[in-house]
């Protein structure tokens, strides 16, 4: 795998809407696996209540933020935990009386190494949270700056709709298209990915990538596609791309939403951090559920084909796999008693806040 890639702070947020893995995945099944990524993906999959949660990155930063995020959830309180990651203050601009990300983070139990890390870097993070910290959020709140500031654009109106067909109607008339589409065709193009995002390991470059379109193109479409589909106030990842920030609640992702918070409190599962190759953990454990992120894109072929079949022996039916892929999809998946759930994958597509992914869904028979 691209492991230089998976070397630094990628993701505090999420470029992923985890709506997906938490509607499929049952309550209190035995074991669960997950990319970790930021976390904010992964974490709410705890308010499902599995016996065990296996989250796994090739970046040892991404596994501490994944423990702190886990940690403040569960030991501090729901107001407190959202100024903590940066949440509240995304929406109050105001700093309240008293407000200490410091102090909350003081009362925390971490591993020392968690801590010792995250203590380095504090004046990153004591005056805004963690949200916006990493290097795939802080690209998008600066492209969404050259969008506002030097193209003069202005998206306010949009995201102040309050139903679709008024959303539709704006976009129709007010959208800048030809800034926007000359715009994307520089800053969505393969050299921007691969140097700036992903280090050379983008996976649409162009002798790599399934997709026909080129990423400026596909990213044009499929956001047309959203702002005439979904309405983009509910939307975190719209908000901070033409926004620069979350700037209505009606947009936080899962895990910021009350239920989901004092569901992960309440939580007993047993959650287990790796770091390492996702091959080689894979087939020690049986899983109920897999969630492999869009980390398939990183995967040799032959491998990626095989994913499938080197799942422990012991994979009861009914197990469900969710590959998620950008630009570069799995070409010829052995799926040996496995189906492959096309409704679901269709469902996916529709819900997903991003956009930009294509989903592949399977289920042991």
């Amino acid at each position: 795998m691209a492991t230089e890639y998976f070397s630094s702070l990628n993701y505090t947020l999420a470029n992923e809407d985890t709506i997906v893995e938490y509607e499929l995945l049952p309550m209190n099944v035995d074991r669960v696996f997950s990319i970790a990524g930021s976390g904010a993906r992964c974490l709410p999959l705890l308010a499902k209540n599995p016996k065990v949660l296996d989250i796994i990155d090739m970046s040892q930063e991404q596994i501490y933020l994944c423990e702190l995020r886990y940690e403040s959830m569960r030991q501090l309180s729901e107001a407190e935990w959202l100024f903590f990651m940066g949440y509240r203050g995304a929406i109050q601009k105001l700093k309240l009386e008293g407000d200490s990300r410091l102090e909350l983070f003081e009362k925390l139990s971490l591993s020392d190494k968690t801590r010792s890390f995250w203590l380095e870097r504090k004046n990153s993070w004591i005056g805004k949270g963690f949200i916006l910290l990493g290097r795939w959020e802080s690209h998008f709140q600066k492209l969404g700056k050259i969008f506002r500031d030097y193209l003069q654009c202005d998206f306010s109106s949009i995201f102040q709709a309050q139903n679709l067909q008024e959303q539709i109607s704006i976009y129709e008339k007010e959208w800048p298209r030809v800034r926007w589409n000359s715009f994307m065709r520089i800053l969505a193009s393969e050299y921007v990915f691969n140097k700036f995002l992903y280090k050379g390991h983008f996976s649409g470059k162009e002798e790599h990538r399934t997709e026909q379109r080129p990423p400026y193109q596909f990213i044009i479409e499929e956001f047309d596609r959203i702002f005439r589909s979904q309405l983009v106030r509910k939307n975190y990842f719209m908000q901070i791309l033409f926004l620069g920030e979350i700037r209505y609640e009606e947009g936080l992702p899962l895990e910021a939403h009350s239920e989901c918070i004092q569901k992960v409190k309440k939580s007993t599962t047993k959650l287990n951090y790796h770091v390492g190759n996702l091959l080689e953990l894979l087939p020690k454990n049986a899983y109920d559920f897999i969630s492999l992120s869009d980390t398939i894109s990183y995967i040799p072929d032959a491998a990626a084909n095989e994913i499938l079949q080197k799942l422990n022996p012991q994979t009861s039916r009914g197990s469900q796999m969710v590959i998620r892929s950008f630009m570069r999809k799995p070409k010829q998946i052995n799926t040996e008693n496995w189906s492959v759930l096309k409704e679901k994958e269709v469902w996916a597509h529709d819900v997903d806040g991003t956009g930009v992914y294509e989903f592949h869904i399977y289920q042991k028979h």
